[in-house]
């Protein structure tokens, strides 16, 4: 049995046109389905909690396929009871894309659905889990990244802009990344600190502009924050850019495209499987790229191998 989560509002409403399309091809197969369309935040982590809350002899061979952007994505990933038997399909159709980016998963919608109807490849993916102060929420997974600081409050102005939408339906969506991420910029204040890593190492952190935690290699729509990343290999790679200036962390970042941000003198990166993170002032906290609200304190943990994934 397949069940779609979709978003019909990812990409600016367009989620709703392509999963017509995708209902269509669907029609035409044999496959026993079932669809549930997202209505408001948090709603597909409460189907995804729903649809695998039975035993796995009340519903073997389970199949959830999240349809929309990493958001979406995400929200299933944190809604999964993991302790039961579940294969997650994806297929993109968000204005960022970064977990199909870097898992090189078909861009065009109804090829992802024709490699999930006729799977010849699965893998056992990692995921992490963030630990703060989040309200009535304790613990947050997530499977592409996770970020501190500036690359946050880049997601915090994107989620909240017209401007995204207006972009998305000219088919500029990247160009509302660039654009807010400047104005984040302008208004980006460093912090001081100290990570932990693994229990053992402590690293200062003086004049950091943002701390991006990785399991995939790309984030923010195609930033190659941690071009050396493997989901699978039970560790985060962990990428921190210093403040220098508003003007001296354009080359860097402009650099993490290509991956090569890592040349430079404002960039230090470091691989652990969990650590602590303490800022002096509160920060911005996203996974996947979800506002989280501002926090001083977070730990994070990866979790090896736990997600079966059609890729």
């Amino acid at each position: 049995m397949y069940y779609f989560i979709v978003n019909p509002h990812s990409r600016s409403g367009k989620g709703a046109q392509i999963w017509r399309r995708l209902k269509t091809e669907l029609e035409k197969s044999t496959v026993e389905y079932r669809v549930y369309l997202t209505e408001s935040p948090g709603h597909a982590r409460q189907l995804a909690a729903t649809l695998t809350a039975s035993s796995a002899e009340e519903s073997p061979g389970r199949i959830i396929i999240a349809v929309g952007g990493d958001g979406t994505l995400n929200e299933v990933v944190d809604g999964l009871n993991t302790a039961t038997p579940v294969t997650l399909g994806y297929i993109p159709t968000g204005s960022g894309n970064d977990f199909a980016r870097s898992m090189k998963l078909p861009k065009k919608p109804l090829k992802a659905l024709r490699r999930i109807l006729h799977p010849r490849y699965f893998r056992f993916l990692d995921y992490g889990i963030l630990s703060c102060d989040l309200s009535n929420i304790n613990h947050r997974r997530f499977v592409v990244s996770s970020g501190i600081g500036f690359d946050a409050s880049v997601c915090r102005r994107i989620n909240s802009s017209p401007l995204k939408v207006l972009l998305c339906r000219l088919h500029l969506s990247k160009l509302s990344y660039i654009l807010l991420g400047l104005q984040s910029l302008f208004f980006m204040k460093p912090v001081s600190g100290y990570l932990i890593l693994d229990g053992i190492k402590k690293i200062p952190l003086k004049r950091a502009a943002f701390v991006s935690t990785h399991i995939q290699r790309y984030e923010g729509g195609g930033f190659q924050f941690a071009p050396k990343a493997d989901p699978c290999d039970g560790q985060f790679d962990i990428c921190v850019f210093s403040h220098t200036g508003r003007l001296g962390m354009i080359p860097a970042l402009l650099l993490s495209f290509a991956g090569l941000h890592t040349r430079c003198k404002v960039v230090r990166t470091y691989r652990c499987r969990e650590f602590v993170l303490h800022t002096d002032t509160p920060c911005p906290v996203h996974a996947d790229g979800e506002y989280l609200g501002g926090h001083s304190d977070v730990t994070l943990s990866c979790r090896t191998r736990q997600l079966r994934v059609i890729v």
